[in-house]
């Protein structure tokens, strides 16, 4: 189920997009109506290791301001990629 409220990242979470998301990360998270962060990751075309350390920071800014943290979308780039890095458990990644 997608939220109203999602965030939308780049289609291309890389090195040159997650400084442009990362502001527009900070912004959402101060703008939510609920304690809940929703990262929808359904447009996501290519990820690469910046990416995976940008939905790190997400899950890390969500516990400090005591938000849930959801990940929605995932798709096979960014699945694959989480998982030969070892990092689904740590983002809870379902595809």
């Amino acid at each position: 189920m997608m939220s109203g409220q999602a965030f939308l990242p780049s289609k291309e979470m890389s090195f040159q997009t997650v400084m442009a998301d990362r502001e527009r990360l900070l912004a959402y998270s101060l703008s939510l109506k609920k304690p809940l962060m929703v990262l929808d990751l359904s447009q996501v075309e290519q990820c690469d290791s910046a990416g995976l350390a940008f939905l790190i920071e997400a899950k890390r800014l969500a516990h400090e301001h005591s938000l849930a943290f959801r990940i929605e979308g995932v798709t096979r780039a960014v699945h694959g990629l989480a998982e030969f890095c070892g990092v689904n458990g740590i983002l809870e990644l379902d595809v």
